[in-house]
């Protein structure tokens, strides 16, 4: 099969398109025939050998497909041949083929398509956990989403939506995003790089400020956050898109009586799958009621991932990017 390849740390044009045996499934896993695959930012990270995991030399990158089950490891009996999937995967997306474990892998709902599927897996379920499970985001609270024009981003901001927040407010990082976020449900947006953030949420919240701050860019801008948590709020982090961590004064957590919080995803699936599956059946209703729907922002030939990355990292991009055979 053909495979996108990492032989030794790169940037996107160091990786290598070439032909590799075709993974067989162990007990437990499917093989799925890839029909869509989506790029996330870690994928970046990863290739780089920058990631908090560093794979074996050499390896196939790619954390989420879409596509058919091609076949079963012994002891899989809840799918058949042929298929309809969406599968999350540890590594090996970018591949015709990719293996997947039984149980991360869900049915493809009949009316949603394979770029759908493939954009589906990881940010909603992040944003679901942040919004709801760790944020604790209640109706007609006010949330304040940054990159909300990235794939996390949107998708918190339609579920922020979807589960009634009294008001959204979001950050992008140029004017050409403000107009698409809008319409995606956002009351308020904010070019972060023209506008101050803090009084813009002080200023919609008559100095109260946001219940519920989802943040997966950290560094500057997440410290910022604490100026415009409400009494009580909950900053979530998700992620350091920026490069940096953030720091943050206990002596001013104590004092504001607001949570700062962590969500890495992935690790639900050591320590509490269950929860991972209850997020699922919630994400599909709210898919199927027409309250969800994946932004596709670029769509590449897998043969030029390295492009489909650069886009990636210049954060032009609006929603997830999808790569296709």
């Amino acid at each position: 099969m053909k495979a996108i390849r990492v032989k030794e740390w790169c940037e996107p044009r160091g990786l290598v398109l070439e032909e590799i045996d075709r993974p067989e499934p162990r007990a437990g896993q499917v093989l799925v025939r890839v029909h869509s695959a989506a790029l996330n930012f870690p994928d970046l990270l990863l290739i780089a050998g920058k990631y908090q995991v560093k794979p074996d030399l050499p390896f196939t990158p790619g954390l989420e497909v879409a596509g058919t089950i091609e076949q079963r490891g012994e002891g899989v009996n809840g799918f058949a041949v042929g298929q309809r999937v969406i599968a999350p995967v540890s590594m090996g997306g970018f591949a015709e083929y990719a293996l997947a474990p039984a149980d991360w892998v869900q049915p493809l709902p009949d009316s949603m398509s394979f770029d759908e599927g493939a954009a589906f897996p990881l940010v909603y379920q992040t944003a679901y956990f942040g919004i709801v499970h760790r944020g604790r985001l209640q109706p007609g609270e006010t949330a304040l989403i940054h990159s909300a024009a990235g794939g996390v981003g949107l998708a918190a901001l339609q579920i922020a939506r979807a589960l009634e927040a009294g008001k959204i407010i979001a950050t992008v990082g140029s004017d050409d995003k403000l107009e698409i976020i809008r319409e995606h449900g956002a009351d308020v947006v904010v070019n972060y790089r023209r506008e101050d953030f803090v009084e813009v949420v002080k200023r919609e919240t008559g100095g109260r400020g946001a219940d519920v701050i989802y943040d997966p860019v950290g560094g500057e801008l997440g410290e910022r956050n604490t100026k415009c948590v409400a009494f009580e709020g909950r900053i979530v982090l998700i992620g350091f898109t920026s490069g940096n961590f953030s720091n943050f004064a206990s002596n001013h957590v104590l004092i504001k009586n607001y949570s700062v919080v962590g969500l890495h995803w992935g690790s639900y699936r050591r320590h509490n799958p269950s929860k991972i599956q209850e997020a699922w059946q919630v994400l599909f209703d709210l898919y199927e009621a027409g309250k969800l729907r994946p932004v596709i922002g670029g769509r590449f030939e897998m043969e030029r991932v390295a492009d489909a990355m650069e886009l990636l990292a210049s954060r032009r991009a609006i929603g997830k990017i999808i790569l296709h055979w």
